[in-house]
Formats: structure tokens, C-alpha cells, sequence
């Protein structure tokens, strides 16, 4: 099992998420040009920039977002950060979403990198996980000796109890605003397709309408406050969320939601098992 690093910003203790760190961190140690590879809001670029601080602290890093390309410029950019006044790092994200000229651009850059016989910065480039199989990829990745992947949160939810805390201190300004144990027992049960990005979003939107105190299941958005494992369909949707609203109206009490829903007290708790839904705790 891979021993836990420091990494200033970033926070994590799961076996799979301390191995990705430590690969990473490896390939800055020896200068090796990595390609980090996963799902949208991962925290590719946040992990690539952290271990450039934790490597040196005091050197230059820049970023430049390929899905955000100029018609002109682009070249200059790299030139620059490459060649001409050198950065000690680079991290180019969404390279899969390089339109063919601006690929060809970046591929002819890294090759003058290459020959110029200096030591280069260490360059780090971002991909949706999967897109590095794609033959219009294959002149860029040929010059990238590691690819890792880095797991979606999905297979690391014991470190949302590092991740939500870290994320709140942000958003309450001191660390005023905590989580309940339920409520991060519900985080955890969700499928996050956004990954720690998603995550940080669900817990601005909690804060900006509890700003101190303790956060339960009843504050969370409805569609985190099951724990149901299937795919809703759009109007399982509705009538969950219909259910939760209901029952928050009621102060919980199932008897006053299903009146307000207009349905028996004993389809509502078919309903609510079906679901997975969590009852207020007030």
C-alpha cells in the first residue's frame, strides 16, 4: 500500500488515490513528460499542480487550457513557455479537444523541445479518460512515456471524510459550517459523475443557504438524499423529488405528506423504500 504524502492543497488517504499521487509525483522527480487521464472533474490539474508546488515551490508553472485555444496565438504561447523564456512546468489540459491544426502546432513545438538538447521543462497534459486511443492523438502521446490514470471518485468515497471538510473551510470562511455524519453518509452513496468537482459544487450550493452550523440530510439537493443504487428514469425523477419536497413540507411526518401528495400513507412508504429516500431528521 502507498504510504500517505504530503501534497499542499490536495487531501486523500485511500490506497488508490495515494498510489495515483505518488506516480505523478514520481515522474516530476525524474523530469518525465506524463499524461494524467480520467473522467471530467477528477482533479487532473489540480493534482499536477500540486506536485509541481511540493516539487518547487518557488519555480513557474503555467497553464493553458487546449479547449479554450485562440485562432492565433497558440504556438507563440507554447514557444514561449517551452523555448524561448522556459517555465520550470507546464500543464496543457483537454489536449483531446485540439482542433487538427492547433494538435499539429503542439506536436511540432514539443518535437523542437526535444532536439533542442537542454533540459525541458516538466510537462504534464490532461485527457478524458479513453481519448489517448485516438489515432489523431498518437504523434502527441508518442512523446509522453507514462500515462496515468486518476480514479474517479467513485473508487475512493472514504476520502469525501478529507474532502468535505477541506471543501467547507473554503466556503464558510473558518470553518463554521460541518457536515453530519448522515449527511456524509448519503455523499458518499452518491455516484458523483462529476467527480470532486461535483462535489464541491453540491456543497457551495448547501452553504449558500446554511452558512454555520451542521449540515444534515434535509439540507442536501433531493437527488443526493437517497441512497437507491438504479438509474431513475425523468419521471421517477419528478415524483421522487416530489416526494422529498412534500415530506419536508410535512416536517417529516408521512402521514400530513402523503395528504399533501394526494396518495395513500401506504404507497408513500412503497415509494419512499423504492427510492432510497432519507427522511428528515428534524
Amino acid at each position: 500500500m502507498a504510504l500517505p504524502m504530503f501534497l499542499p492543497g490536495v487531501v486523500g488517504s485511500a490506497p488508490v488515490w495515494l498510489r495515483c499521487c505518488h506516480d505523478v509525483d514520481a515522474t516530476y522527480g525524474r523530469g518525465e513528460w506524463v499524461v494524467l487521464s480520467g473522467e471530467s472533474g477528477v482533479g487532473k490539474n489540480t493534482l499536477a499542480k500540486c506536485v509541481h508546488q511540493r516539487r518547487n515551490p518557488t519555480g513557474r508553472l503555467h497553464t493553458l487550457d487546449a479547449a479554450a485555444v485562440p485562432e492565433s496565438g497558440w504556438p507563440a504561447d507554447l514557444r514561449r513557455d517551452l523555448l524561448e523564456d522556459p517555465v520550470d512546468a507546464l500543464v496543457i489540459r483537454h489536449v483531446d479537444r485540439l482542433r487538427k491544426g492547433a494538435l499539429t502546432a503542439l506536436v511540432e513545438v514539443l518535437r523542437e523541445v526535444r532536439a533542442a538538447g537542454r533540459q525541458p521543462p516538466w510537462v504534464a497534459v490532461t485527457l478524458t479518460e479513453g481519448a489517448g486511443a485516438a489515432p489523431d492523438l498518437t504523434d502527441l502521446i508518442a512523446f509522453f512515456p507514462r500515462t496515468i490514470e486518476v480514479p474517479p471518485l467513485r473508487r475512493h468515497p472514504e476520502d469525501m471524510g478529507e474532502l468535505i471538510p477541506l471543501f467547507l473551510s473554503k466556503l464558510s470562511q473558518g470553518g463554521q459550517l460541518r457536515c453530519s455524519s448522515p449527511a456524509v453518509h448519503l455523499l458518499m452513496r452518491a455516484t458523483w459523475s462529476g467527480n470532486v468537482t461535483e462535489l464541491y459544487h453540491v456543497l457551495k450550493q448547501v452553504a449558500q443557504h446554511r452558512r454555520t452550523g451542521l449540515i444534515r440530510p434535509s439540507d442536501l439537493p433531493t437527488e443526493y438524499r437517497t441512497v437507491t443504487g438504479r438509474q431513475l428514469n425523468r419521471l421517477e425523477s419528478i415524483e421522487r423529488d416530489a416526494i422529498v419536497d412534500s415530506l419536508d413540507d410535512a416536517g417529516g411526518n408521512k402521514v400530513r405528506a402523503a395528504q399533501l401528495l394526494g396518495m395513500s400513507r401506504a404507497t408513500l412508504y412503497r415509494k419512499i423504500h423504492d427510492y432510497g429516500i432519507v427522511t428528515p431528521d428534524r
